[in-house]
Parts: C-alpha cells; structure tokens; sequence
C-alpha cells in the first residue's frame, strides 16, 4: 500500500524533526506545508533530509489562521498536490505536532486489513449540534482576525463581531443547508475515493465554507456523510466515527501530552497522538524510542 502524510506546520520545529523521522518509511511519501509567516530560510536544513521517504515541501505556501477559511484551503491544496503525484491507498492528515504511537509496520498492517474504511471522527451531543448551527447558521465575517495580537485590537473585532451575529439574529437570517453538515476532529486518514470526491467539490468547499468560524472542522465531514462512502466511515458505535488518534479534550484544547502520560498513549489503540510540545521532549524521545 502506498500511504501519503500531509504535515501542516508553522512552529515546533524540534519537534517536526522528530515526527519526519518516524515516517520516514520507504512506504510513504510526504506532503509538508509550512506556513508562509515563517521564515523558511532560518530553518535548519537537515529537516528536510530522510534516507526512505520521499519528502515533497509545498512551494506554494499560504498564511494560515485559526478558524479561518485558510485552513480549509490549506487542507484542500494538500489532498490536491498529494493526488497529483498519487494516488495513493491513505492520506494521513496530520498537524506538526502530532507523532505516531505505533510502528510503522503496524500502521501498514492496520489499513491492509481495513483497507476502504474511512478514519474521521464525528463530534456528537447536544453542545455540539448547537456549535455546528452557529458556525454554519451565520456569517462568520472576521474569522482571520480572532486570534491576532494585540489585545485592544481582539476586543475590537469581538465586538464588531457580535453587533454583526445579533444583527443575524434579529433578522432571523439563517444561511441556506445545502447539505446535512457535520462536524469532528479535521485530522484524518482517508481513502483515495474520498479525496477524488472532495476535489470534485472544491468550487462547493471554498464557496460555502469562506465565511463559517472553524469550517475544517466541518467540510469534509459533511462531504463525507453526504456521499456514497457514508457507510465506509470506521465506526466505534452506530453514530461515531474513529479518527484513529489519540486527542484528550478533557484536559485541554487540546491537552498537551506529558511523560506521565506514557502509559495511556502505550495503552491506546489508536495509531497516531496529538499534541506534543518540545517543552517536555522527554516523552517526544521515549515515543521515538518506542514507535521508530
């Protein structure tokens, strides 16, 4: 099987060394976006030396931002460049900061055996259906904005933000459901046939999700649940799906894994962890260690 890692960085690049390493797999090949606000010059070049897989960094880079209609693109420009020199059996949608918890070899082995599934996570409860109508109900105007500093200037587009919402609101405008949405973790492995169908709506995507707060989060969910693959999705009970990694919410947003978190991701059936720090590289080592 012939496995595409599309790796969306911006910092930590301690770190990204280290997850480079451990996909460095005559199997795989490596799709990696470095976010055009860094300096690629400054980075250390024997970050992108591997001796097994074949590393593909993304000349054309775009200035991604949280919640942003950028990161949707983003995610769209990989499974595109990764499809162009593919295809490949899985796309592994994987952030800078994320490492595997299994080897390579079991990864490989994993997807053999359940080859066609679809690994995406499906949030479910009450809050968040009520999340998802509010992002897709409305127009999400200042979304590129909501996490620039300084301060002063956040509180700014905070407000604006809100008269516009409850302008919305008074009105009751609502945006248009084209399709049933959905929405989960935007970190994904996937099949080829899924990536081909979410090329095929590109036009849709980019359309629909220009001005919807945290819409990768939610297009490709929604293209997903809206196709012929629905019933292709790797599921842990009748609604979920399993996106195959290991993300504590509980404890964060997402929590950040420690040393003494070793025993639970060793204990873990999934495949892939996020997120680490180089702030405590003591267990990004022992994972090396363990999973390399």
């Amino acid at each position: 099987m012939r496995h595409a890692f599309l790796l969306i960085a911006h910092n930590e690049f301690q770190l990204l060394k280290v997850l480079l390493s451990m996909l460095d797999d005559k199997r795989n090949d490596i799709f990696l976006h470095i976010d055009k606000k860094v300096d690629i010059k400054s980075l250390d070049k024997d970050l992108f030396i591997l001796k097994h897989a074949r590393l593909f960094l993304l000349e054309h880079r775009l200035d991604v931002r949280w919640g942003d209609i950028s990161v949707v693109k983003v995610e769209m420009l990989m499974f595109e460049t990764a499809r162009m020199k593919g295809p490949y059996d899985y796309y592994h949608l994987l952030s800078g900061v994320d490492l595997p918890i299994k080897s390579q070899d079991y990864i490989h082995e994993f997807f053999e055996k359940n080859k066609g599934y679809e690994f995406v996570a499906y949030s479910q409860g009450e809050a968040n259906l009520k999340d998802l109508e509010w992002k897709m109900s409305n127009y999400h105007l200042f979304t590129r904005y909501y996490k620039i500093p300084p301060r002063f200037f956040r509180k700014k587009v905070e407000r604006f933000r809100q008269k516009f919402l409850n302008l919305q609101k008074k009105y009751h405008y609502c945006r248009p459901y084209e399709i049933d949405f959905k929405k989960g973790s935007n970190w994904v492995s996937i099949s080829n046939d899924l990536v081909t169908i979410l090329l095929e709506k590109k036009k849709f995507i980019l359309k629909r999700f220009k001005y919807v707060c945290c819409g990768d989060e939610i297009f490709l969910h929604s293209i997903l649940w809206n196709s012929p693959l629905r019933d292709k999705i790797y599921r842990v009970n009748r609604d979920a799906g399993n996106g195959i990694r290991a993300i504590d919410w509980t404890r964060g947003d997402p929590y950040v894994w420690k040393k003494e978190d070793l025993s639970l991701l060793l204990e873990s059936d999934d495949l892939f962890a996020r997120k680490f720090s180089s702030d405590d590289m003591e267990i990004v080592m022992k994972v090396k260690e363990l999973f390399s």
